[in-house]
């Protein structure tokens, strides 16, 4: 009883601090606008000292999404002598090396490698590849299913210039919002999560995360901290900290916008998510007390850090709360945890309340409030959400258990081109 009443009292207090968190951040985007001055973007550099970048494309059995993706990159605005594409063939068994193959004949700024059947699997090793078979000074991510605008890249790359600038993240925006209530909610999440979470990170002076895609990286940078990682499946979350814990920038873009293909299907969306929570808790073991006690990082930031790092951890404490608070509503005592938990629960109510007002925030800033429609079902989503991250944390202490290691679970694509 006592346990259960400890777990449920944790879960309640870590929901409060995020929720506090939340609330921060709607409201400090709200006093902002919603947006970034991004006025000086294109005067960065001049025309002939834009540095040298190489965008890298993992791509595994991409033939669906390859070649619209690769037609938006060969129209980017950037100095062609500056520019090239590499795609990274990882292994894929369907048309995705051809359809690359094609591009290449056509634009020579257009690289094709080709990785062996006996390579390191997973997009992190695929990465890693691409960088070693290029020297440019600025490395820019994205996936396969990605269609920039073609002023995109030099948003990117514009904040470069300032020698402390380590990597840039631009915003990911969905594309078929009309297919379904799933990809409508998976919308909803995604302005709150990039147009809340990460511009308010951005404003307040916090540490912005890397998404791992719609991001450059400073090659310098990378370099001066171990180098791409590949032991991760949240790379670019562990890319993040490195970054960060050795003094480099990580700038968020709220107008460099690019648009992605996000789940169709409820079992997709599972598998994504629960892989996103097992490469995030890899990240907590490593780093939550590194960031804690990070001498170079303020009191605000080692805080942030930190209940970035317990996100992906506090659906496991939930579900278990949940379990948990069945013999403590028949069994409570009176005892100092019960009565904190009693004085809890009206904050927790607030609380509750914190992501739909990221929503509101993000689309009343986006000025598209009609999206707001959907919002009343996001518990279907947080629900699948909350599952799927629980198994992710099992699931990884489970292979911790028993020294295995994970798979890559590539999200299903279903454009077709």
């Amino acid at each position: 009883m006592v346990i259960g009443q400890i777990l449920i009292l944790l879960a309640t207090i870590l929901a409060v601090a995020l929720s506090c968190r939340q609330f921060l951040f709607a409201w400090r985007v709200i006093h902002q606008g919603g947006t970034f001055d991004r006025s000086d973007d294109q005067n960065a550099f001049d025309e002939t000292e834009w540095p040298d970048v190489a965008i890298l494309i993992p791509a595994h059995n991409e033939e669906r999404v390859l070649a619209g993706c690769l037609k938006a990159m060969c129209a980017l605005d950037y100095p062609v002598d500056k520019l090239s594409i590499v795609v990274i063939d990882d292994r894929s068994t369907d048309l995705t090396y051809t359809i690359a193959k094609e591009f290449a004949e056509m634009d020579k700024r257009v690289r094709v490698i080709r990785r062996p059947e006996n390579a390191v699997p997973g997009k992190a090793a695929a990465i890693l590849d691409g960088m070693t078979a290029s020297k440019s000074e600025i490395l820019v991510l994205f996936d396969a299913d990605y269609l920039p605008p073609p002023s995109l890249l030099k948003h990117l790359v514009a904040p470069f210039a300032d020698p402390q600038v380590g990597a840039t993240m631009g915003r990911v925006v969905p594309a078929n919002t009309d297919r379904g209530l799933l990809t409508r909610l998976l919308d909803l999440e995604r302005r709150a999560g990039y147009a809340v979470d990460q511009n308010a990170r951005e404003l307040l002076g916090l540490a912005p995360q890397f998404g791992g895609t719609v991001g450059g990286i400073r090659r310098a940078a990378l370099e001066s901290v171990g180098g791409w990682p590949t032991g991760h499946l949240a790379e670019d979350t562990d890319l993040t900290f490195r970054l960060v814990l050795a003094n480099w920038r990580v700038k968020y873009l709220n107008d460099a916008r690019c648009y992605e293909e996000v789940p169709e299907d409820w079992v997709a969306r599972f598998r994504q998510v629960r892989r996103w929570a097992y490469g995030h808790n890899q990240c907590l073991i490593s780093y939550f007390g590194e960031v804690l006690r990070a001498p170079r990082l303020t009191l605000a930031q080692r805080m942030d850090g930190a209940l970035l790092l317990l996100i992906y951890l506090f659906p496991l404490f939930v579900l278990v709360s949940i379990f948990a608070l069945i013999p403590f509503t028949a069994f409570a005592g009176n005892g100092i945890v019960s009565r904190v938990l009693i004085w809890l629960a009206p904050v927790l109510s607030i609380a509750m309340l914190a992501p739909y007002s990221q929503i509101m925030v993000a689309a009343v800033c986006d000025g598209q409030p009609h999206v707001l429609r959907a919002l009343p079902l996001l518990f279907i989503s947080s629900c699948v959400s909350l599952l799927a991250a629980s198994a992710g944390v099992i699931l990884l202490a489970r292979n911790l258990s028993m020294g295995l290691a994970p798979g890559w679970d590539k999200t299903r694509r279903y454009r077709t081109t």
